[in-house]
């Protein structure tokens, strides 16, 4: 019997694929990706992506288009389609069993959803949207559709428990593995001060700005051990603005507050593990992912409501969910409730036994391969 082939197709290898990619390869599935541009944050040491080649249909408009710049990679994602030699020879060497396919918003992912109907693949569309959550009508018809075509939907995001389940679909939280022992945790309380990493592009909607104004509005710096680690991707002018607003805010105490830009994935792993807390302050998130990156390094978590993987936090056991709002309010309740160092420990530990229960790759192979 031949190992089970899956084809992942999405804009870009994002490193909530990572895991999930490894644990299949460790099961002895062949597994192969096609996106259309490598970001900055990739990691592929276990899997090198297929670059798309852009069909000459759409070539023309491509051409002045720069994957650096946020505005070009969205336009580039969303009209971007296979040349359609490279599907021929992709689809007649891989011949995939499953296909897994990145929502059906962009050309790319409507040309090879239609590709794999036509193959008579089992196809799976991967969305990040609310599992529990009212829908309209044109919605519902839309999943039914699906489930006529024999297509399946599964989404990482659960959402509001007192709604209604979408049908036709799964709920398949993020994979992911622990990257420290409890005894690695348990030692932070030796350490003096208390570490918070923060993970975000240099943008408005990250909110790291208003993070730092709340961690002032609590005097977190005078505490001279105390320290801020952002981590974040700057490769544009409207990065780089805000970047200087920040560097602008931090002046008087810029020892505290250290920026890493555009580092390499692995490297992230290495901040995470000797964080005492991971703060997402970002709104607007449709499933972050660094909310388990953090978990699996035993740390405490805080985000907003308005973070898809919120749903991965239990409030009082490892960490707290706050509500959003433009003056950040909750944001200044929940860590002045919780910027003690045992809590935090606590909270880390607490992080790991939910990784163990919850984001190991079971669910996904039971319910996408096995299937």
């Amino acid at each position: 019997m031949h190992n089970i082939k899956v084809l992942f197709i999405a804009p870009r290898f994002h490193t909530n694929q990572f895991f999930l990619t490894k644990k299949l390869l460790e099961k002895n599935i062949e597994v192969n990706f096609l996106s259309i541009y490598i970001g900055g944050s990739e990691n592929h040491e276990y899997l090198q992506p297929i670059q798309s080649k852009p069909s000459s249909l759409i070539r023309y408009f491509l051409k002045n288009k720069n994957f650096n710049n946020g505005g070009d990679r969205k336009f580039l994602s969303s009209f971007h389609l296979t040349s359609f030699k490279q599907c021929w020879q992709l689809y007649r060497k891989l011949n995939p069993d499953i296909v897994i396919i990145r929502n059906l918003r962009s050309f790319i992912s409507s040309q090879h959803f239609l590709i794999n109907l036509v193959l008579r693949k089992k196809i799976y569309l991967y969305t990040q949207n609310h599992y529990c959550q009212n829908i309209g009508l044109n919605r519902r018809l839309f999943y039914s559709f699906l489930k006529f075509l024999g297509v399946k939907h599964y989404t990482p995001v659960f959402g509001d428990k007192t709604k209604p389940k979408i049908p036709n679909s799964m709920y398949i939280p993020f994979v992911i593995e622990n990257m420290v022992e409890k005894e690695i945790v348990e030692s932070k309380l030796k350490n003096h001060g208390i570490q918070i990493v923060t993970i975000g592009k240099m943008q408005t909607r990250k909110n790291i700005l208003e993070l730092i104004e709340s961690l002032v509005r609590l005097n977190f710096f005078r505490e001279k051990h105390n320290k801020l680690y952002i981590i974040s991707e700057c490769i544009s002018n409207e990065n780089q603005q805000y970047l200087d607003l920040i560097q602008k805010k931090i002046k008087s105490f810029s020892s505290q507050v250290i920026i890493h830009l555009n580092i390499d994935h692995s490297q992230v792993f290495t901040f995470l593990k000797k964080s005492d807390l991971f703060v997402l302050p970002s709104h607007r998130e449709p499933a972050a992912f660094s909310i388990l990156e953090a978990m699996a390094c035993g740390t405490a978590v805080v985000c907003s409501n308005e973070n898809g993987t919120h749903c991965y936090i239990k409030n009082g056991k490892n960490g707290q969910v706050f509500e959003y709002s433009k003056d950040f309010k909750d944001l200044d309740l929940v860590l002045k409730s919780i910027l003690n160092k045992n809590v935090l420990v606590n909270f880390g530990m607490a992080s790991l036994e939910l990784i163990n229960q919850n984001h190991g790759i079971e669910k996904f192979y039971s319910q996408v391969i096995n299937r």
